[in-house]
């Protein structure tokens, strides 16, 4: 039972970032940015955050394809949610969000 909920949640959280890189700068769904913009409270949970975006998207999913239990399905999301928190840190360790010059803790 555990495996399939790692596969479970491992297809969602991919599934989700999928959604999320669709609207990066030059992809089909950056035209949303338009209509929903980033100031919103629907930005993060629509397309602007993969740990967010999780919850609903993975919901839709889990009970489209896997419907198990409420238990499997508390565990497949937290877990596919835990793996986006991954592809963020990702996303901003790609992005050189965390630098050594961006510590505020060096003591200077």
């Amino acid at each position: 039972m555990p495996s399939l909920i790692i596969e479970h949640a491992f297809i969602i959280a991919m599934t989700v970032l999928f959604i999320h890189a669709c609207s990066w700068k030059g992809m089909i769904f950056e035209g949303i940015k338009k209509l929903i913009k980033p100031e919103g409270h629907l930005y993060k949970p629509i397309y602007g955050c993969p740990i967010c975006m999780t919850p609903y998207y993975g919901t839709i999913m889990y009970l489209l394809f896997f419907r198990l239990s409420f238990v499997d399905w508390l565990l497949t999301i937290g877990t596919a949610a835990g793996m986006g928190v991954l592809s963020v840190l990702f996303i901003d360790i790609k992005d050189g969000i965390f630098t050594k010059g961006n510590d505020q803790n060096n003591g200077n």
